[in-house]
């Protein structure tokens, strides 16, 4: 129903955002990332999911489009709700969600509040089949300059250094691993799993 709202940051808490738009105060439950990105007083545009449920109607929003994709896809898993989606999304950038999905690496969700070893292992086992490689390395492999005609192993490089790791360790770990897989996205999982993320 509601896209994103734009509008004057009004007030801020803990767990959500009050954005005014002509006069009407919209409340918006938001993750901490876009909480303390929003500034009082100033414009924001903030990206929104509404839940009507039998008693209430709740608005989730988040300061990126990639937000608020993750957070619908992480509602989109049994036994998570709103407010564990966004203790994950408060805890995790998207693309350390989707590293960690690849890597198989259930105990970083464990390291967010609310989340047990079970609920873990479903989040890693569920988001598998809906996260994509474009999603943990943040931009599209095929748009940046010369990346397309590249093989699995550049890739996987490229992907691990735009996951924050320096290009001499991501080599490293690629050279590695780059027997053992062979498409980008298994040998970023493998990369990963070496340098013990």
């Amino acid at each position: 129903m509601y896209e994103y709202i734009a509008g004057k940051v009004a007030h801020k808490a803990t767990n959500y955002i009050v954005i005014d738009v002509g006069g009407v105060g919209y409340k918006i439950f938001a993750d901490s990332f876009t909480i303390n990105g929003a500034v009082s007083g100033e414009q924001a545009t903030i990206y929104t999911y509404l839940k009507v449920a039998e008693d209430e109607m709740s608005l989730y929003g988040f300061a990126r489009q990639e937000q608020k994709s993750m957070f619908e896809k992480l509602i989109g898993i049994s036994g998570v709700g709103p407010k564990v989606a966004l203790a994950v999304l408060s805890s995790m950038r998207v693309n350390d969600i989707a590293a960690a999905i690849f890597a198989n690496d259930d105990k970083a969700f464990q390291n967010v509040p609310g989340i047990g070893k079970k609920t873990a292992q479903r989040l890693v086992l569920e988001l598998k089949e809906k996260v994509d490689f474009q999603d943990a390395v943040g931009v599209d492999m095929a748009e940046l300059p010369g990346m397309a005609d590249m093989d699995a192993a550049a890739d996987a490089c490229a992907a691990l250094v735009g996951l924050g790791y320096n290009r001499q360790e991501a080599l490293a770990a690629v050279n590695a691993v780059k027997a053992l897989g062979d498409t980008a996205e298994e040998l970023v999982a493998l990369a990963l799993k070496r340098i013990g993320r």
